[in-house]
């Protein structure tokens, strides 16, 4: 299959544009350029540059080639790989075939090393480089560094400019991730509670190999993510006072609202019931791609069914692999635990799992009392008696007890690990899971877990994490 691949200008791209750089020492980088490269592992990269100045005889091929092997080493130092550098020498009056805008450069790379042009991008400073991305038919993206600014009047497609290859590389994995997902692909989004699991909710094909990759039973409904509060009404049959008040207070936020579900919502996704569980997330990633996408994802957390969740890109890819189809890498979550559910289709609010929204925060803008309920058949994410499990066992005890306990499995030969308050703060719970399995550690001790306010989601998955494991049948 033909890959992807972004196109990179050189100067006032991804270095700055100090005039005809002759010495690696006049080579100065973006301070965001490595971060945003990293963020398109998955794109195959080049640089294509037009550097006249060997034309004109202010650089010399040699060092031209010396600057660029410079860059590429360095980038790859970083763990960022440049396939290979298209370099122009001529000055535009020599009218050659290889300056830009003309395609002869990625037409190179369309043969050598099977690019898909059409799923490719274009980055530059320069008009040119939109240009050549409409000759080849990629996706252009004009950033305002370097030349950017000069020529932004000359433009012609306002929706192309960003600000720099930060903002470039977040709008290309965005785009790409929404073209996935029209096409019915599975894309792995991050969002400010975990890491979710997306597809078109609108598309049945695609929302059931989201609980195919998943291992998750048919019956677990999905929660729909949205891009803003005036989508409620696309989704939902009705939306009573409560459920405006607290979108509009925590939206958006990790708050999931349970609603009686519109005739869009395909029962796949709902797991057979009449209702719905929407929210806006608060990830500008999430919220950008949901803007181009312009539907609804439904999105479960990206990790095996029942096991610890994910809350960086690295996390999905080491448990999910091959299986999604594209990961939209957006850094660690920042809160760290799944977003509150609270169930509005009754007269009276109940949340049905704790998280990133506290108990007491919705209780003053509802200005009443929401209790936590524990329902016997699944309504929701998470309600699985063990859930949120590590291979290692978890052993919730007292801080008095904790000592003795943790001596005396270490005197059975036991694997001991204890989770401290730093260790199981929402940011970090699942990630000092997920490391003390990596570490080989055979028991985990926690005491005294927090019982109010975030404290109270992050208890709630210790308990299932703690919960017997049902042997595989």
């Amino acid at each position: 299959m033909k890959k992807p691949a972004v196109f990179l200008d050189r100067d006032g791209t991804i270095i700055e544009d100090v005039g005809f750089i002759r010495d690696v020492a006049q080579v100065e980088f973006y301070p965001q350029t490595i971060a945003a490269l990293r963020r398109l592992r998955d794109f195959v990269l080049f640089i294509v540059t037009n550097q006249s100045g060997i034309a004109k005889r202010l650089v010399t091929a040699a060092e031209a080639k010396t600057v660029n092997d410079y860059v590429v080493r360095h980038l790859a130092e970083a763990g960022v790989e440049i396939q290979e550098v298209y370099c122009c020498p001529h000055a535009r009056d020599d009218r050659c075939e290889c300056i830009k805008p003309n395609p002869y450069f990625p037409r190179l790379a369309e043969r050598d090393h099977g690019i898909d042009l059409t799923r490719s991008f274009v980055v530059g400073d320069h008009p040119s480089d939109i240009q050549l991305a409409q000759a080849v038919g990629a996706e252009a993206v004009y950033v305002l560094t370097g030349h950017g600014q000069k020529h932004r009047a000359e433009l012609q497609c306002e929706n192309a400019i960003v600000a720099g290859i930060e903002q470039a590389s977040e709008r290309i994995v965005c785009l790409y991730a929404a073209s996935m997902l029209r096409a019915g692909g599975v894309v792995a989004l991050p969002t400010e509670t975990v890491y979710g699991l997306g597809a078109d909710a609108s598309n049945e094909a695609a929302v059931r190999r989201v609980f195919s990759i998943k291992g998750r039973p048919a019956n677990h409904p999905l929660i729909v993510h949205i891009g803003d509060t005036s989508n409620l009404t696309e989704w939902a049959r009705t939306i009573p006072e409560a459920g405006l008040q607290l979108a509009d207070r925590f939206w958006p936020g990790p708050l999931t609202l349970i609603l009686p579900k519109g005739p869009r919502v395909s029962g796949v996704v709902t797991g057979g019931q009449d209702s719905v569980g929407l929210r806006v997330p608060n990830h500008p990633l999430a919220l950008q791609l949901l803007r181009e996408f312009r539907g609804g994802i439904a999105a479960p957390s990206a990790n095996r069914f029942g096991l610890v969740s994910p809350t960086t890109a690295e996390h999905v890819r080491r448990d999910l692999g091959e299986n999604v189809d594209f990961v939209l890498d957006g850094g660690a979550c920042d809160v760290g635990v799944e977003s509150t559910i609270i169930d509005l289709t009754s007269i009276t609010p109940t949340i049905l799992r704790p998280g990133g929204v506290t108990q007491e925060s919705i209780e003053e803008v509802l200005g009443r009392r929401v209790p936590v309920v524990d329902v016997s058949e699944v309504r929701v994410s998470g309600q699985l008696k063990t859930h949120y499990a590590p291979r290692a066992a978890v052993v919730l005890t007292t801080a008095e007890a904790l000592p003795q306990q943790a001596e005396k499995l270490r005197e059975e030969g036991r694997r001991v690990r204890i989770l401290s308050e730093d260790d199981i703060a929402p940011r970090e719970l699942f990630a000092s899971l997920r490391k003390a399995d990596d570490e080989g550690v055979e028991v985990i001790l926690v005491a005294d877990p927090p019982n109010h306010g975030l404290g109270l989601a992050v208890t709630d998955r210790l308990l299932k994490a703690a919960a017997p494991r049902t042997p595989p049948e």
